[in-house]
């Protein structure tokens, strides 16, 4: 129990560091409303459930072993970063005409663009694999089954990081309503613009 307790506190701790899912939650928030950040944040949890499946069934250590596959997750998700932040440019004056209401989320087809958004910046990202891999083993008891353990530690790490990650939108949420003018929100695409963009930078620069 001490053990688990240990995890979460440290979990969480690895959760709230800001980072590439970090920003993007700000990005659709203060774009698109707290709705929208609520999409991205399932989508997030939705690419956790995805990692932790991978890691139960081995594919993740495959992954990190191989330089060749871990290279190609690696730019793929870095690729994918630097392509939100450009779009986060081209994104600003569309949303003019759209207030805290967040009528925009209403369409599926864009809840589901904006949840896989979430999905795909977190299952790319191989420092997500990486943390798998040297985190949870640590919490594991060797005299019990292994599975059983990685699939409740991985349930643990989807639902604490999507409770933080719907506060977050609620939050960012709460404050957009404040600032919901143009020129606040166009600023504020360019800012997280520049910050997803510099993610995917360093992870394609970053050694494995």
């Amino acid at each position: 129990m001490d053990n688990l307790i240990l995890y979460c506190f440290i979990a969480m701790a690895f959760i709230m560091m800001p980072g590439a899912d970090f920003t993007l939650i700000m990005k659709t928030t203060l774009a698109n409303g707290r709705k929208a950040g609520e999409i991205t944040a399932c989508g997030i949890a939705a690419g956790l459930i995805i990692h932790t499946t991978t890691a139960v069934l081995g594919l993740s250590a495959i992954i990190a072993k191989s330089a060749f596959l871990f290279d190609i997750v690696k730019y793929i998700g870095a690729a994918y970063l630097f392509y939100l932040g450009v779009t986060s440019f081209r994104a600003t004056d569309a949303q003019e005409g759209y207030d805290a209401t967040d009528k925009e989320t209403t369409e599926h087809g864009n809840k589901w663009k904006i949840f896989m958004q979430g999905v795909l910046a977190n299952v790319l990202n191989p420092k997500t694999v990486i943390f798998y891999l040297t985190f949870l083993p640590q919490f594991v008891v060797q005299s019990k089954s292994v599975m059983p353990q990685l699939i409740m530690l991985g349930v643990i790490l989807v639902i604490l990081s999507l409770a933080w990650f719907i506060f977050l939108a609620y939050a960012l949420g709460y404050i957009r309503k404040y600032f919901d003018n143009p020129v606040f929100k166009n600023r504020m695409q360019k800012v997280t613009g520049v910050l997803l963009i510099s993610f995917g930078l360093k992870l394609a620069l970053d050694k494995k």
